[in-house]
């Protein structure tokens, strides 16, 4: 069954007259009648009771009606709701963000798009670097905010760059200073995100180049839960500038590294997979509001 089929048969049920619905249709009763006959035997039912003087539908051509008018109104409606799609009046977005990105960058992000394009539904779920990648990857959202170096089967966008800092009790001996080197605090106990976050390798592949291993005392998925520890004194952390300019817990003291440990972000999609057009813009967006802060 085509859609030309369909669209005849309803004609003539409309009609109740195959001539009076060759003519609406602008195609001879012959050919009308052929197409209605077609459709009958690809069915392998009647749809029409020809026994009577006047057309009338058998049962299987009532529901046919009924259910063909409901798909001929959604293939009229097709080119609106693909307007609608292709121009972002309407859509979902599914965005994957760690919570220090997310805390960091995205409030303002999400109040912009929205503004932009109020009719798109932005579905957030907030993890780890590492969990949201095996997560776009499996299709499970649509993008992820992340940090480079990513899966090798994500294309990345870059969007911002900036350095990390070291945070220390505000009362330790190195609080003072302008700048410190990473391997001066070597000996002092770590707190870090855990496994599952990005920022994790980072720290220890820098403190691998400072030429140490840290003693890790806590992990955590919660920023502030960290920094809370340092500010008792127990330990130190690396996190990044922006975080050392928000931060409004007392009792923490943040120092810029000698050795620039560079912490880049960017929006990541699985390589060779389509993109929907509200996932294109995302990404566009991004990088268009990020540029104009360069």
């Amino acid at each position: 069954m085509d859609f030309r089929q369909l669209e005849y048969f309803t004609e003539v049920a409309r009609f109740k007259s195959f001539t009076r619905a060759a003519d609406h249709l602008h195609v001879t009763q012959p050919t009308l009648s052929k197409m209605v006959r077609h459709l009958e035997e690809e069915l392998e039912i009647e749809l029409f009771d020809r026994s009577k003087r006047q057309i009338v539908l058998t049962d299987a051509g009532e529901t046919l009606l009924a259910e063909g008018e409901k798909i001929l109104n959604q293939l009229a409606d097709l080119p609106s709701h693909l307007y609608d799609v292709m121009h972002l009046t309407k859509g979902t977005i599914r965005i994957g963000i760690p919570p220090l990105i997310g805390s960091l960058f995205f409030p303002r992000l999400l109040r912009l798009f929205r503004e932009r394009y109020p009719m798109i539904t932005m579905e957030i779920t907030e993890a780890g670097g590492h969990a949201l990648e095996k997560a776009v990857v499996a299709g499970e959202v649509d993008l992820i905010a992340t940090v480079f170096p990513a899966d090798e089967h994500l294309t990345v966008y870059p969007f911002i760059e900036e350095e990390l800092h070291l945070f220390l009790p505000e009362h330790h001996p190195f609080a003072d200073r302008s700048s410190i080197a990473l391997e001066e605090v070597a000996d002092l106990p770590f707190v870090l995100f855990n496994e599952t976050f990005s920022l994790h390798d980072v720290v220890l592949q820098a403190c691998g180049t400072a030429g140490f291993q840290p003693t890790v005392t806590h992990v955590s998925s919660q920023w502030d839960f960290l920094c809370l520890l340092v500010a008792e004194g127990n330990a130190v952390t690396v996190l990044p500038r922006s975080l050392a300019q928000q931060m409004t817990i007392k009792g923490v003291k943040t120092i810029p590294l000698d050795t620039r440990v560079p912490w880049k972000l960017g929006v990541a999609v699985p390589t060779g997979r389509y993109q929907s057009y509200v996932t294109r813009e995302w990404i566009r967006f991004v990088q268009e509001i990020y540029s104009k802060n360069e």
